[in-house]
């Protein structure tokens, strides 16, 4: 997201980095919903999902204001969450749309 000049060409980086790498694998699927359990028995790994937090929301400010890439880093975990629970996940074009929103 880096070398994005615009919020469509972020979006549009944000939709392949979670449609390419986030929901690819069923499997770090499944170790991410089990982490998000964890963390929210266990303090120390609730830091750690904090930081990553943090560093998600930090890539998005180089494009967005603070509450903006805050809301947007929200809807990316939610995605990831819905993604790993649903019988019937958003597709690419779906995640385009709902990320769309936020390029206005």
């Amino acid at each position: 997201m880096k070398a994005a000049t615009g919020s469509g060409e972020v979006l549009e980086y944000l939709v392949e980095h979670l449609a390419g790498d986030l929901l690819d694998s069923a499997r770090d699927l499944v170790l991410t919903v089990e982490l998000y359990v964890a963390a929210a028995r266990n303090p120390a790994l609730r830091a750690v999902t904090q930081d990553w937090m943090a560093r998600s929301r930090r890539s998005l400010e180089r494009h967005f204001d603070p509450v903006t890439a805050r809301e947007l880093d929200a809807l990316v975990e939610g995605l990831v969450l819905h993604s790993a629970l649903s019988t019937d996940p958003m597709d690419r074009d779906q995640i385009r749309h709902a990320l769309s929103r936020f390029a206005r």
